[in-house]
């Protein structure tokens, strides 16, 4: 019995010491935590300004065929500070469609963004832009499909099911009296286009 007792006594013994080891360790790792983050010694922390842009004029614009385009300005910015821009894309004004800008930058700390511009080219920008394809349309081949159309800024559109049954949005460019243009957007299914259709009838 004695034996027993005393191994009883040394286990007892152990869990107090363990417990009281446990309980000085949170104790020290408290402390350090604490005093790591004092005003004294705070913890570096870093803050980066993503790359944002300010694109005058707007992202849609609509311009006169044969009159030289010169773009209306953009200033990419991260926080305060101006960054280099990149622009890809042209807009040739000799060919009535539609053109689109890509505008791009990079931060200091390596960070990238991006954004465009969308520039019709048209023989009568005065007619695009009085005109107003806003409304609901049926497809010949489908006509329990119903596409609705809303003006966004003159000669462009948010269609709010460009495919039968699944609700993809698409950017719609009146380009001309009889054509539309769908230009090359990503959707939950895809990059989706369309060439020129014929709006006359």
């Amino acid at each position: 019995m004695v034996g027993s007792e005393i191994i009883s006594f040394f286990n007892l013994k152990y869990k107090i010491m363990k417990n009281r080891f446990i309980k000085i360790m949170v104790l020290v790792f408290s402390f350090a935590l604490f005093g790591a983050c004092s005003e004294a010694n705070p913890i570096p922390s870093e803050i980066t300004f993503f790359p944002t842009f300010e694109i005058e004029g707007g992202q849609y614009l609509l311009v006169q065929k044969g009159v030289a385009y010169t773009d209306t300005g953009v200033r990419a910015l991260a926080g305060d500070s101006e960054l280099p821009l990149t622009t890809e894309g042209s807009v040739n004004t000799d060919q009535v469609g539609l053109y689109k800008l890509d505008y791009s930058a990079t931060n200091a700390d390596g960070f990238d963004g991006t954004s465009f511009r969308y520039v019709i080219v048209a023989d009568d920008p005065a007619a695009i832009a009085s005109a107003d394809l806003s409304g609901s349309y049926t497809r010949d081949t489908n006509s329990a499909h119903v596409m609705t159309l809303t003006k966004v800024v003159d000669g462009f559109y948010q269609a709010d099911d460009i495919l039968p049954t699944n609700k993809i949005n698409a950017l719609i460019a009146h380009v001309s009296d009889t054509e539309v243009v769908i230009p090359r957007q990503s959707s939950r299914f895809g990059d989706i286009a369309a060439d020129p259709t014929d709006v006359a009838g």
